[in-house]
């Protein structure tokens, strides 16, 4: 990673108490071109530039001759809430030295502008510092983090396209002196002075012996320490969408959805790689800050790799016993792999068809009736019929009863039932007039067995 040294004399155009407010650094958004990506431009503070006057640039970051440092390769990512992310690459180490020695640095590094739906803004950066030891303290050094570093305001009627110029952040009343936030930084009760100061997160970043340079602490040189305004450019960014189809759905196989989402952003801050996709209850994304998955029915890492403009197809499958009937789900979407931010949370309702779902219903046994008329009756004589019930196969045999109808024409003579079994189960036929009859036997089947009847015909003719 290339990188580059400056160094001004400290105390070079300081302005006078007051002055900074009025002054701009005119300067112009750099919007993207064809081939470039937007930039932030932005000298952090005259007291930042003047007194922490020597300055390591990386990451692609550079510096003009007025101490304005340009963060390069903004990316932009749009949030479910309408909110606009640009996040810039590079970073700028300001340190105070004599004779070789840094007293004291301040670093920011991958700065982050955001832009809510109603206009309020704000820039973080990934921020550490040091300072070497002193008769009066120890060396002393904090681990990088991103934190908010100042807030600003645009108009209602801007627009991402237009890009930003010369805005100045919030100084004024950041930091209320007593205030519980400025009391744990260790500040004087009364300071800072009519609470002028970067945020709070960003002073807690700074070891305590750095933190006066970026807060009103009623000294000569308050006027340098007001963030100095800056420019970005800008571009808009389509919201992350999520669309979900599901391709296939069974009990032994579980359900398979295919999820393309549109709009992502893999790297919103250093170190995202990606966004997980993930079927889990609708409602609220659960927690994921451990990695922690067992709240999710079927989970997918989109690589970085995995994306195309944007855009990205997912493949999810879901184990039937991992899939509740009584709950409702959704396919969720959030950065890899520490959920740094929001800007890629989705949520899109499934609706799930669990009868697909279900285990097959046993293929049921194929009863037949099979109805005998051995001795068939006369004016005079009685005579006899059997029934039985065969089933295919050994594994099902059939149970109840058959219903056995004597019927001439439409009139019924006579009514029984016998027991459903493979052996004959006979019926006695009482004495019966000249003409035509018929025996019907009816079998209504099982759980395991199909239903099944029989008719047999006979005449009586003497």
């Amino acid at each position: 990673m290339p990188r580059t040294t400056s160094t001004r004399p400290a105390g070079r155009a300081l302005l006078a108490a007051g002055a900074l407010a009025g002054a701009g650094l005119a300067l112009v958004p750099t919007t993207a071109t064809a081939d470039e990506a937007p930039a932030l431009t932005w000298e952090i503070s005259p007291r930042f530039d003047d007194h922490l006057s020597t300055h390591v640039l990386g990451g692609g970051a550079s510096e003009s001759e007025d101490g304005a440092v340009t963060f390069p390769d903004g990316v932009a990512s749009a949030g479910a809430d309408g909110s606009l992310t640009m996040s810039y690459q590079g970073s700028v180490s300001g340190s105070f030295a004599m004779a070789g020695t840094a007293f004291y640095t301040v670093t920011l590094a991958d700065p982050q502008l955001v832009v809510g739906p109603a206009g309020e803004g704000s820039i973080s950066a990934v921020v550490s510092a040091s300072n070497a030891a002193t008769g009066q303290a120890p060396a002393a050094e904090t681990t990088p983090a991103r934190v908010p570093v100042v807030d600003f305001e645009v108009p209602e009627d801007w627009e991402a396209a237009d890009g930003l110029a010369d805005v100045v952040p919030a100084w004024d009343g950041v930091l209320p002196a007593g205030s519980p936030e400025a009391t744990a930084l260790g500040i004087p009760e009364d300071r800072p002075v009519e609470g002028r100061s970067f945020t709070a997160e960003f002073l807690g970043q700074l070891t305590p012996g750095v933190r006066a340079h970026f807060y009103a602490s009623g000294a000569a040189s308050d006027a340098t320490k007001q963030p100095s305004p800056f420019g970005a450019g800008t571009v808009a960014a389509a919201a992350p969408r999520v669309s979900v189809t599901t391709v296939a759905a069974s009990h032994r196989d579980g359900l398979t959805l295919r999820v393309d989402g549109t709009g992502f952003n893999p790297a919103t801050n250093p170190g995202d790689a990606g966004v997980y996709v993930g079927l889990a209850e609708a409602g609220e994304l659960p927690d994921t800050g451990s990695m922690d998955t067992s709240a999710f029915a079927a989970v997918d890492w989109v690589t970085p790799a995995r994306f195309t403009d944007g855009a990205w197809t997912s493949t999810l499958v879901a184990p039937t016993e991992k899939l509740d009937p009584a709950t409702s789900y959704a396919v969720f979407t959030w950065q890899a792999h520490r959920h740094s931010n929001t800007t890629q949370d989705t949520q899109t309702p499934v609706t799930i068809d669990f009868t697909r779902l279900q285990p097959p219903t046993p293929a049921k046994a194929t009863s037949r009736v099979v109805l005998k008329n051995p001795r068939t009756p006369t004016t005079r004589r009685a005579g006899k019929a059997t029934v039985r019930v065969l089933t295919s196969g050994t594994a099902a045999r059939a149970t109840g009863r058959v219903s056995l109808v004597l019927k001439k024409g439409n009139r019924t003579v006579r009514t029984a039932t016998r027991p459903a079994r493979p052996t004959s189960a006979a019926w006695g036929l009482p004495k019966l007039a000249r003409g035509a009859y018929k025996v019907v036997a009816v079998y209504r089947g099982s759980t395991t067995t199909t239903p099944a009847r029989a008719v047999v015909r006979f005449r009586v003719i003497r």
